[in-house]
């Protein structure tokens, strides 16, 4: 178990808040990975104050870090605490925090070094992100190996 950092400012906007109405929090949380396709019944995803709590099993390790990933980058959200098996324990997720006036591709040269570090990044997370225009201060985007 693992918890991860995330900006209580940045990211998508609930219809509720967090730590006012944690249950409907956690429906709506849930509903947005299920609108990426993240998903499926085995997730459980609860909220204690501004940390996201996610549990179940996950076929492959991209999927969990997508997830982690989809689930704190969300306004209010500070943290993320990983529960999620994935048949791949001790994998560690690499994720970076978009800084202030960073744009894709500096993120994807400070993740990765050649030409097609801009798709590579891109890749690692769709669909979250799909471009250029999706990146902002504060995002966290996943950097695997």
């Amino acid at each position: 178990m693992a918890t991860y950092t995330f900006g209580r400012e940045a990211g998508h906007r609930l219809q509720v808040t967090l730590s006012d109405e944690p249950d409907k929090a956690a429906v709506q949380l849930k509903e947005r990975l299920e609108e990426l396709e993240l998903t499926n019944d085995h997730f459980r995803v609860s909220v204690e104050g501004s940390t996201v709590v996610v549990a179940g099993d996950s076929a492959v390790q991209d999927q969990k870090e997508k997830i982690l990933l989809a689930l704190g980058n969300v306004e209010g959200v500070t943290a993320v605490e990983d529960r999620v098996t994935a048949g791949q324990e001790g994998i560690v997720p690499r994720f970076l925090t978009v800084q202030d006036g960073e744009t894709l591709h500096d993120v994807a040269g400070r993740a990765y070094a050649g030409p097609d570090a801009v798709k590579r990044l891109l890749a690692a997370n769709r669909p979250a992100l799909s471009g250029a225009d999706g990146i902002y201060a504060g995002l966290v985007v996943r950097a695997p190996a």
